[in-house]
């Protein structure tokens, strides 16, 4: 076993955690966004809150072990590689800065107001899901480049696909979620 392959193997595993941690944050994120109570919101935050540490976690991972390999079998003026970082570097600004701080504005609306106008925009708010669908994409293009290792002009059509992608990708998920059926039983008629 040499140090390569513990490299890849750390590499493949923060890139585990960072998919299952936006599964769980997307699930979550979807959930809120159909809450039909404050206690629900909450709840279903809460849940994003436990997932978001696992990032800084995962992007730490990626980095070193990405690093290592780099350095050690190919070169860092590689496109494929310099893509990856930028489709990482992306990832990272959309995450914390964007979601990160519209998330942090919902969390403020629902403790003070509930469930108000206000935070029922938030929840659908078109800037946060654009930048939550593009993440998605762009986790999916970093891993289509780090697999296929295209030229650097592919490597950018990649990536600038996937942006397209997550964006084209997030307009349903601006609109009102559809009204909750009751669950109640409707009485029958004689």
């Amino acid at each position: 076993m040499s140090a390569y392959s513990v490299a890849l193997f750390i590499h493949l595993l923060s890139l585990l955690v960072a998919t299952v941690a936006a599964a769980l944050a997307g699930f979550a994120a979807l959930r809120l966004r159909d809450s039909g109570s404050p206690r629900e919101a909450a709840g279903w935050g809460m849940l994003i809150g436990r997932v978001v540490p696992m990032f800084p976690v995962a992007t730490l991972g990626l980095v070193a072990s990405g690093a290592y390999m780099t350095q050690k079998e190919w070169s860092w003026s590689t496109g494929w590689i310099i893509a990856g970082l930028v489709g990482l570097a992306l990832i990272v600004a959309l995450g914390s800065g964007i979601e990160g701080s519209r998330g942090r504005a919902l969390k403020r609306e629902l403790q003070t107001a509930g469930l108000s106008t206000r935070a029922q925009r938030l929840m659908r708010d078109p800037l946060s899901w654009s930048a939550k669908v593009t993440t998605w994409m762009l986790m999916l293009g970093v891993v289509f480049v780090m697999s296929t290792k295209p030229s650097a002009a592919g490597a950018a059509a990649a990536l600038a696909v996937a942006v397209a992608l997550g964006v084209a990708g997030a307009v349903p998920f601006w609109r009102r979620p559809p009204a909750r059926a009751h669950t109640a039983a409707a009485p029958v008629a004689d």
